[in-house]
């Protein structure tokens, strides 16, 4: 990680304190790995150090033996030179920041239904949530209804309608989404890292759409000075650089990416923390940090109009409060006939996740 735009030493959530039982040796190596923006050598160099400083590295436990436990599990290959990441460890970094993300969330995800009713989709798929008025009793998973109504009571309880859960409906049109990740400076500016939080809320995202529904498809960009695709299983990778915020040539790149797909429900998810600085205009790099630059605007709201015209839906969920960001994003909302959902870090992954499933479901929040 460059010191310059990341924490040389980062904060963790869980797994404090020593002798501390919900410490998880794999949940720890994937957080740092991500923060390491995928740099497997920092990632080891952290451990070490963390490990040591919170007493997981002791009489009875070495770091040698937490190598030789990542290697047990098929995260690590050994060689000459030191270890490898395998592609089962690699795998197994994206599940558990899916997990982390999901945990976190709680109910929040499955419980948010504000208005209408799923239809008859096409297959039934694993996953339930709870009922609501309307919905088909045939879908009614008594199992899990049965428990929650014996979590809740005991058996004299009985179980009552907040205790039924029915299975989720696949779809039968599909949808492709494209999501925008701002790698601009200010993603780790002041000390605040911005761009860990949104890695791990874009790879879980990949993964809940890869699980849940596979006929979707999901296309992931970053976008500073300008827009790079990249594949969807390097999210761990990304890095902020000293980079400005060209929405504009973001915006083109996700349209040229969506029309490449035959789903007939397109959108773009653009997690960004500031206002667009530049563009591409006539061939060289135009930036402007100050305020909002009126080619800046110009150029990027006529992104927005083709959008719009080309029947592509854009939300932007914006972690930052900055006045200017607010500013330009209720005005590009209305030029785009998009969405905006102001969220801090904490809220981001629940506001992401559940916007798509309403937007699949044709719900309107």
């Amino acid at each position: 990680m460059d010191i310059r735009y990341g924490k040389p030493f980062p904060p963790l959530d869980g797994g404090e304190g020593k002798g501390d039982e919900k410490f998880d040796l794999v949940d720890l190596f994937s957080q740092l790995f991500l923060r390491s923006n995928g740099d497997l050598r920092q990632t080891l160099e952290w451990l070490r150090r963390i490990s040591e400083n919170q007493g997981f590295i002791n009489r009875d436990r070495t770091f040698e033996d937490m190598m030789d436990e990542l290697e047990s599990k098929g995260l690590l290959r050994r060689d000459k030179e030191g270890f490898d990441l395998t592609p089962a460890g690699d795998q197994a970094v994206r599940e558990t920041i899916f997990e982390r993300v999901f945990k976190g969330m709680g109910k929040g995800l499955r419980g948010s239904h504000n208005t209408g009713k799923q239809g008859k989709g096409g297959d039934r798929q694993p996953e339930t949530r709870p009922y609501t008025f309307g919905d088909d009793f045939s879908d009614l998973d008594f199992n899990t209804s049965l428990k929650n109504g014996l979590k809740r009571g005991g058996e004299a309880a009985g179980i009552s309608e907040e205790d039924f859960e029915v299975y989720e409906r696949e779809q039968l049109s599909g949808c492709s989404t494209v999501l925008m990740l701002d790698i601009s400076h200010s993603m780790v500016l002041y000390g605040e890292d911005r761009i860990t939080p949104a890695k791990m809320v874009a790879m879980s995202l990949v993964e809940f759409v890869r699980r849940h529904y596979p006929r979707d498809t999901i296309d992931v960009i970053t976008f500073g000075d300008e827009a790079k695709e990249i594949a969807a299983d390097k999210i761990a990778h990304v890095s902020v650089g000293p980079f400005h915020t060209n929405t504009c040539d973001g915006l083109k790149l996700a349209q040229t990416l969506l029309r490449r797909r035959k789903n007939p429900n397109k959108q773009i998810f653009m997690v960004t923390d500031g206002k667009p600085s530049a563009v591409f205009d006539r061939g060289r790099l135009y930036r402007n940090s100050m305020g909002l630059d009126p080619l800046v605007l110009q150029k990027t709201f006529a992104e927005g109009r083709n959008c719009r015209k080309n029947k592509i839906r854009v939300c932007t969920f914006m972690i930052a409060q900055d006045p200017y960001l607010i500013e330009f994003v209720e005005e590009f909302s209305q030029v785009s006939g998009g969405k905006a959902f102001y969220t801090g870090l904490d809220d981001l992954g629940e506001f992401v996740f559940v916007d798509y499933q309403a937007h699949r479901r044709g719900k309107i929040r």
